[in-house]
């Protein structure tokens, strides 16, 4: 087969580029899902997962072409998992464990079967290694809240209500157990966020300030500058598409 010939007549008869582009940002969004540990938010996305993947043509053959898919996933997973602190051996060894299943795999059902069970333990593995330094149980209740709720104003007086706790107890004991403090640690998640969307989405930085509930764009900018030592499109211009896939970006 001649490679080239046959790309150019694929991009010739691709008339979706559009939809592709939308693909892509959420295939990204949904490895980001399962690195971040956010099991409540996983399960919710699993209810639709099937009904709304489209796969390409990687076999004639059903099962097959679903095999290909979900080895794939399943790659891709476990080094956005890398990425985000779960450890290579852990990573690449359930890689080859889930691979094996999909391989064994007779019918279609069975593969997603395998595939549900491979993002649950990723996502698991993720929700334990944020909790692995946790005590006590508000520790890991009020880390839960601020994975589940990212995208809104967090503060540590809103956190504390939703605990039903004292600020100034939830504060202490935050950063008795955890090492940092609690505003600390909110503005590191969100700026984390950020990062891997401006490594992967083309999101503009008020869409990105917008979507963390940060004030203004003026206010993330400040923040994130803070934090990394880059304004948010320098940091994009350095790592965009940065991914395991050739070297990890400066952070």
């Amino acid at each position: 087969m001649n490679i080239e010939k046959e790309l150019a007549k694929r991009l010739m008869d691709d008339d979706e580029s559009g939809n592709r582009q939308v693909a892509y940002n959420q295939e990204i969004s949904f490895y980001e899902l399962v690195a971040s540990g956010n099991m409540c938010k996983l399960e919710e996305a699993l209810k639709t997962i099937g009904s709304t993947q489209v796969l390409g043509v990687l076999s004639p053959d059903r099962v097959r072409n679903v095999k290909y898919h979900t080895v794939i996933l399943t790659a891709l997973v476990s080094r956005f998992c890398i990425e985000a602190g779960l450890e290579i051996s852990v990573a690449y060894n359930l890689s080859d464990i889930f691979i094996s299943q999909i391989d064994a795999a007779s019918t279609i059902d069975e593969v997603y079967t395998v595939q549900n069970e491979m993002l649950r333990t990723y996502c698991h593995k993720m929700s334990d290694l944020s909790k692995n330094r946790v005590v006590s149980r508000h520790i890991v209740v009020a880390i839960d809240y601020i994975r589940s709720h990212i995208q809104e104003n967090l503060t540590v007086e809103s956190i504390a209500d939703s605990l039903s706790l004292n600020s100034s107890y939830l504060s202490k004991l935050f950063k008795q157990e955890m090492g940092i403090t609690l505003s600390r640690y909110i503005r590191d998640q969100k700026i984390n966020v950020a990062c891997n969307m401006l490594r992967h989405l083309d999101e503009s930085s008020l869409t990105i300030a917008n979507y963390l509930g940060f004030s203004s764009q003026s206010h993330f900018i400040q923040v994130f500058k803070k934090t990394t030592g880059f304004t948010p499109e320098e940091y994009r211009r350095k790592n965009y598409h940065q991914s395991w896939m050739n070297g990890e970006g400066d952070q």
